[in-house]
């Protein structure tokens, strides 16, 4: 049976206000610059995918001056071509059931508590959800590139890029301690390569640079990080090479579906995956069952959320009939690349051991 009552309706409303005032506060990956807004991205539709269009401009190939000949009507035209990618919706819940929830929700402080519980639970899957599209782009980037002896380092799939491998097929790292033959200027050798490798012919006022604990308790032996922190959203950003690197350490794997033991960075412009909110119809419901517990009653209260969460170069390849799981974010098959430069592309996987 539905709950109708004001005084149910109230207790709604109040939970949604806490869960919205907590999530707001949680530092997760999702409430960085990392991730932005795309105003082209709506839920509009009543599709499980949308469709982003736009119109990819080329230079023009003439070199043709104005000269006074009438007859002369060659044009230094610029090639057009339209473009398009498709973006997967995403609509989820959690709930909470207990028999004497009653007593848990007819205080103030109660409903504080869980009305922050289901807002700590909803950044984490939506962080979880982020992480899981970060290791589908890796997976579709590194796609069928082997590991073997001595590799050289190289650029992988025009967006990432592999730092080689040495005479054992183990793929270099990313950082090395100070030895008699990698003093502390040549620390940063290799993700300077990576960076000029894949930056284009501009580069960004600033990076993100998503690295494990591992590499970054490297970076913080060999004492490379800039003194002052950099703040933004809610996080207080370590940065390396004079702010123009900004460290987000990952305490969980972003190798799904990776060759074992290669791990992967990802190098990040600002807004390189979108995000926006897919209101819904009731976001915070009740339902009481009386009979249960024997007469004493049961309480289900469901808080409902959607978002539509994109990278920025890719297009989604999987079901356009369901909601995708974590594991359907993480398979690169479920993704193709439409971007055609770097610049419209918004993380670089940089593969190292």
């Amino acid at each position: 049976m539905a709950v109708t009552s004001s005084n149910f309706n109230n207790i709604a409303k109040a939970i949604s206000a806490y869960a919205q005032a907590d999530r707001a506060d949680a530092a997760l990956l999702t409430s960085t610059a990392l991730v932005g807004s795309d105003a082209r991205i709506t839920d509009s539709g009543e599709n499980y995918t949308g469709t982003l269009r736009w119109l990819d401009f080329s230079d023009p190939t003439g070199f043709n001056k104005q000269n006074e000949t009438a007859s002369d009507k060659n044009l230094n035209t610029m090639g057009v071509s339209n473009k398009s990618a498709v973006y997967i919706k995403n609509i989820d819940h959690i709930a909470a059931e207990e028999l004497s929830v009653q007593k848990l929700i007819s205080k103030v402080d109660g409903l504080s508590y869980l009305g922050g519980q289901f807002a700590s639970v909803r950044a984490r899957r939506e962080d979880l959800q982020l992480r899981s599209i970060m290791n589908g782009v890796a997976d579709k980037i590194f796609g069928s590139t082997t590991i073997g002896a001595s590799d050289a380092a190289a650029i992988v799939n025009t967006f990432g890029y592999y730092t080689g491998s040495d005479s054992g097929s183990n793929p270099n790292a990313l950082f090395s301690l100070e030895t008699n033959s990698n003093k502390r200027s040549a620390f940063f050798d290799v993700l300077l390569d990576g960076i000029t490798a894949i930056k284009g012919e501009f580069e960004e006022p600033f990076y993100y640079l998503v690295i494990d604990t591992a590499t970054y308790n490297t970076m913080r032996k060999q004492n490379v990080l800039d003194v002052a922190p950099v703040v933004d959203g809610n996080f207080n950003f370590n940065t390396i090479l004079g702010g123009k690197i900004r460290l987000i350490v990952n305490n969980q794997s972003l190798t799904a579906n990776l060759p074992s033991g290669l791990k992967v960075s990802y190098l990040a412009k600002a807004s390189a995956v979108h995000y926006s909110e897919i209101a819904q119809t009731n976001p915070t419901a009740l339902e009481r069952d009386e009979l249960a517990g024997n007469g004493g009653g049961l309480v289900t209260i469901i808080s409902r959320w959607g978002n539509i969460m994109h990278p920025k170069g890719f297009s989604w390849a999987g079901s356009a009939t369901a909601y995708p799981a974590n594991s359907d974010l993480a398979t690169g098959s479920n993704w193709t690349v439409h971007a055609t430069n770097v610049n419209q592309m918004g993380m670089f996987p940089i593969f190292h051991g």
